[in-house]
């Protein structure tokens, strides 16, 4: 089987590479600015629609100076998706920018790797979130737990044929990151195990890391995967991303990139 995959933007910042690279002065080269966006995924088949990860409503918490964009609900319409038809929504780790709009998809199946859940929950019962897992996103993941709706993995999973969600510590305990293998070829769709092109080719670490050791091991394990399945990465906040590849057709261009 193979899927469609777009890439959906719905933020942006001018981040700095000084910033957003932990100690990058160790490298000795110049700070510069780096385009970054705030996006997720939709893969698709001919009858079923799939999210990997679901955004977040930007003016309620831009610590960093994003700017929003189009609103994810607002995003979805002009690819004329209903949240509510949406048949899985894959998490890649539960930080507020990537699961703030779980509440709108109420009939889907929820996909999240059980480390995740169990770390982020037993810290929300010792008062330890910090700042980038919020309570009431993981309200909906609750919701969806109580539900039925809740699919926690374990390892390296087949989803569906030519869909695999492969765990990757570092940037978060239980972070996943997704293979999808399109008529084009396979990508890596990395969220944030690696958010930008620098940490997988020069081992660079992102700022905000949960054990930074896991995150340098999640890069070689990333070169290893695409190598083995010939797969293109796909950084998740890499604004660079968008100049690759070709506006989704009609009005879902003004937010969307067809990646595969």
């Amino acid at each position: 089987m193979t899927w469609s995959v777009l890439q959906v933007r719905y933020g942006e910042r001018a981040a700095r590479k000084g910033y957003v690279f932990h100690e990058y002065e160790r490298y000795g080269l110049p700070d510069g600015e780096i385009p970054m966006e705030y996006s997720y995924w939709i893969v698709r088949d001919a009858g079923r629609t799939i999210l990997f990860d679901t955004g977040y409503h930007v003016p309620d918490y831009a610590e960093h100076d994003e700017v929003p964009l189009v609103p994810v609900p607002d995003g979805l319409a002009l690819l004329d998706i209903d949240p509510l038809a949406v048949d899985t929504v894959v998490l890649s780790h539960f930080h507020y920018d990537h699961l703030g709009h779980l509440h709108l998809f109420r009939n889907a199946t929820v996909v999240a790797h059980r480390r995740e859940r169990d770390t982020w929950f037993a810290r929300r019962e010792a008062g330890e979130l910090g700042r980038l897992v919020w309570p009431q996103h993981l309200d909906a993941v609750a919701d969806a737990e109580r539900e039925g709706r809740l699919r926690l993995l374990d390892g390296r999973t087949e989803l569906e044929p030519g869909l695999e969600a492969i765990p990757i510590g570092g940037h978060s305990p239980g972070e996943l990151l997704l293979r999808v293998r399109t008529a084009h070829g396979s990508l890596l769709l990395a969220s944030d195990a690696a958010h930008f092109q620098e940490e997988i080719d020069h081992d660079w670490p992102f700022f905000a890391f949960d054990d930074l050791q896991e995150m340098l091991d999640g890069f070689a394990e990333i070169r290893r995967l695409a190598a083995e399945t010939d797969a293109t990465v796909i950084p998740g906040h890499d604004g660079r991303t968008r100049l690759r590849y070709p506006a989704a057709p009609g009005a879902g261009g003004e937010v969307a990139v067809i990646l595969g």
